[in-house]
């Protein structure tokens, strides 16, 4: 199990783009430190930082995409959400996890918190951040389902993508997206 600092980088594989990623895991919980540049479209250049309690519980989202009004959410202890300015967002009620749309990074937070065994699947509604056209974050359904000891099998609506992870359960390969290269 992950414990100190680590620096990873991923790379995109259907279109330009590279992520590099600091987290730091300790007795505190989990912040992942991340800045995404793509071309996606048009040029993207997204800094974000995810702070997790031990059990990688989301607590706070941070996205500083260049240029572009920025997003804070905040899930407080009770489970509610509320945006920078503390106004509540009543429409993410259920969800615990994010997912960035523009990050294999984020698969670890359902992997790493719900702790499948092989066999295992469980459904979770999470904050579903999309950046292309300005940053939403709208709640969604997805399901993670752990096919082996390093493969879980990611799907979300119409799209399912089985998805390697190390022994830490850091996405190694997503395929036709993305691949770990450090």
């Amino acid at each position: 199990m992950m414990t100190g600092d680590m620096e990873l980088m991923w790379s995109a594989l259907a279109w330009p783009a590279t992520e590099h990623l600091v987290l730091r895991v300790d007795g505190d919980g989990v912040r992942a430190d991340g800045v995404i540049v793509a071309l996606d479209g048009r040029p993207t250049r997204l800094a974000y930082a995810i702070e997790a309690g031990p059990d990688w519980t989301v607590r706070r989202l941070t996205l500083a995409p260049y240029g572009e009004p920025g997003l804070v959410l905040d899930r407080r202890a009770d489970g509610r959400w509320f945006d920078g300015d503390g106004a509540g967002r009543a429409d993410l009620a259920g969800c615990v996890d994010v997912d960035i749309a523009l990050t294999p990074f984020t698969n670890t937070l359902p992997i790493r918190r719900l702790g499948l065994g092989v066999g295992v699947a469980a459904d979770v509604r999470l904050v579903y951040v999309q950046v292309d056209q300005g940053l939403t974050a709208d709640a969604v359904d997805q399901r993670y389902e752990r096919l082996g000891p390093d493969v879980y099998r990611y799907s979300s609506g119409d799209f399912t993508a089985d998805l390697t992870v190390d022994g830490d359960g850091l996405v190694t390969d997503y395929p036709d997206l993305w691949r770990r290269l450090a």
